[in-house]
Order: structure tokens, then C-alpha cells, then sequence
């Protein structure tokens, strides 16, 4: 982890400064070192500003502070923002951490980014943010930290604000990573060959395979995705998260939609000596197209969720973690099926 000499950097327009110097009051009350430039003018003098700013903003802090507004996009204030922007894109994280003084947009500063609003947010809201994002930093823990009794009890220990639900993201989000060829595959009816050989029209097997589906979302509902296994985990109000349960939680998260994907994969990669037997199978393994499109769908917004998660929970956002259970079939492949069985009955 890079060693930086300020925690955080203050990039703002000298108009704004009266806003700004509350938060600075109560980022130094609670240790945070920070680089403000109306204390540096000695060390400025003389020097040139766009090399002096490029490197406070891009060597010394480890997070800039970027108060926007009307005043921020003139004079030479477009010099730090175009030095915390470049810096920001360049490194892909969220470096630049903008708070709104008022609704002028910052050039090159993405409006999809999160923003805290000094007009919504005391500076004491704002302050602990900044705490609570140096925190994450210190445990050294983004959704691309691999799980490891280190990693996690490094987390637990710094304790972020929301560090459960950027656990739990993490182990959920690498998981299924791990499975996209597989993911993929499914969506191509694509399976190597499993060695099962079905002589006959198949209906048994169809049956069988039912039960099993039945079975794998009965399990589902009833022990993974409950509000009793949640609340064990992730805590109840005023009770801490527990970092094992989280960890397992999200690995069966994980191994559900491994299980989905198998079953229609054990489909796909059976062979049929009947093509009427091999069509309604066909059909039938698209029975679960939509849970797997569910679940890989919550898993990629529970990822850009955490990105800008000490932000979101700061402004006061839910941010839910339910995993919806689409596991009805499409009236239409239900349809479908129904004619592929017909004709295996014929």
C-alpha cells in the first residue's frame, strides 16, 4: 500500500473557503492529516503551481476533496481540478471524493459519480465520511481483495462504515466471476459432453430433473435467502456483523447459482438417441434462464454499489441486499414445453 503524507487533500475555490474550513476543523479534530492549500503559501511561494499542485494532489494525499461549484470551474482552480481528475481517471478509483457546494457541474468529473452535498450534509456527516473512508483504506479492502482470514479479519477490525455489505459484495462478486464462461455457455445451450446416454423418449429423466430443480429452490428459499439467515449474519439493529457467517453467506449465494447452472448444464450435456426426447430437454433447461439472469444481475449492482458505498450510506440510501427469487417459468417456454412433451407422448 502506497505511503502518502496527507490523508487527504482540499482542492476548492478560494471564494468557498468560508464553507469549507468547518469540515477541515473537524477533519483535524479526528487525526486526519490534511493538505489545505491557504496553510501552504509559504511553501508555495516561489514555486511553480501546476507542478505543485500535480504532485500534492497525485504523490502526497491519498484522497482529494473536491468542493464544487460556480466558483471551482474559474481561475486557477481548473488547475487542481484538471491535476485531481487526471489523477483520478488515471488510477481508476475513487481518488476524487466531490462534495456540491452547488449544482454547476465539474468538467470531466463524471455525474454517475457519488457526491455528497454540503447543502443536504453537515460538515460533521461529511468529516465522518472521510473517517470512514480512510478506514476502508487502511484494511486494504476493495471488491478485487482476494477473501483470506487476513484480508477479512483486517476488515472486521477497521470496521468501515458498511464494511458487511462490501464483504459480503466481494465474496459474491468473485465467486461469480469465477463461473461467467460457465454463465456464458448456459446462454449458448452449450455443454461438453457428460458421458449420459438416454435411449429412450426421456420422460423419466424430464421427471426426475424437475424434482431436482424443485429441490434446489425449495433449499433456496427456505435456508439461504431468509431474513432469519440475513439478520444471523449481517446483525440485527445495534448488533455487529458477524464476518464467518458473512463469508459463508455469501459463498452459498455463490454455490445456489453453481447449482442452477449445473443442473441445466448436466441437461445440456446428456446425449439423446430420441431428437423429440433431446428437444423437450432443450426446452426444459431454459427453465432456469431467469433465476441465473436475476442473480448475475443483483451480483453486478451489489459491485457498483460498493464502489461508492461510504458515500451512498452517508447520504442516507437503503441499500438492499435481497436476491429476488424469479423462479416461476415464462408462460410462453412453459407452452413450449408442453408441445415438446406432447409429441415425445405421441
Amino acid at each position: 500500500m502506497a505511503e502518502y503524507e496527507f490523508d487527504v487533500a482540499l482542492s476548492c475555490a478560494g471564494e468557498d473557503h468560508d464553507q469549507v474550513l468547518p469540515v477541515v476543523a473537524l477533519l483535524k479534530a479526528a487525526g486526519v492529516e490534511v493538505f489545505h492549500s491557504p496553510e501552504r503559501e509559504t511553501e508555495m511561494w516561489g514555486l511553480d503551481l501546476v507542478e505543485y499542485f500535480s504532485k500534492a494532489f497525485s504523490t502526497r494525499a491519498r484522497y482529494v476533496l473536491l468542493f464544487s461549484s460556480r466558483h471551482y470551474v474559474d481561475k486557477w482552480s481548473r488547475l487542481q481540478s484538471r491535476t485531481a481528475l487526471g489523477q483520478a481517471l488515471e488510477q481508476h478509483t475513487e481518488y476524487v471524493l466531490p462534495i456540491r457546494l452547488d449544482d454547476t457541474p465539474v468538467p470531466g468529473l463524471s455525474p454517475h459519480v457519488g457526491y455528497l452535498d454540503l447543502r443536504v450534509h453537515p460538515p460533521e456527516t461529511i468529516a465522518d465520511a472521510v473517517v470512514q473512508k480512510l478506514a476502508q483504506h487502511r484494511a486494504e479492502f476493495t471488491p478485487s481483495t482476494p477473501i483470506t482470514p487476513q484480508s477479512v479479519a483486517a476488515l472486521a477490525r477497521e470496521k468501515p462504515r458498511g464494511w458487511e455489505y462490501l464483504l459480503y459484495v466481494t465474496v459474491v462478486a468473485q465467486g461469480l466471476s469465477a463461473l461467467e464462461q460457465k454463465y456464458r455457455e448456459h446462454f449458448l445451450r452449450y455443454a461438453p459432453r457428460n458421458g449420459t446416454v438416454e435411449h429412450g423418449s426421456g420422460i423419466t429423466l424430464i421427471r426426475d430433473r424437475n424434482v431436482l430443480l424443485g429441490e434446489i429452490i425449495k433449499v433456496a428459499v427456505d435456508t439461504v435467502f431468509t431474513a432469519r439467515t440475513q439478520e444471523a449474519a449481517f446483525g440485527g439493529p445495534g448488533v455487529p456483523g458477524d464476518p464467518d457467517r458473512i463469508v459463508h453467506l455469501g459463498e452459498l449465494f455463490v454455490r445456489t447459482f453453481d447449482e442452477i447452472l449445473d443442473w441445466a448444464r448436466g441437461i445440456h450435456g446428456t446425449s439423446y438417441a430420441d431428437e423429440n426426447a433431446r428437444a423437450a430437454a432443450r426446452v426444459q433447461a431454459q427453465f432456469a434462464d431467469q433465476q441465473l439472469r436475476a442473480m448475475h444481475d443483483v451480483a453486478r449492482d451489489l459491485r457498483e454499489v460498493a464502489g461508492t458505498l461510504v458515500e451512498r450510506l452517508t447520504a442516507g440510501e437503503q441499500i438492499s441486499m435481497t436476491v429476488p427469487l424469479v423462479f416461476e417459468v415464462d408462460p410462453e417456454l412453459e407452452r413450449e414445453f408442453k408441445a415438446a412433451l406432447d409429441r415425445l407422448s405421441r
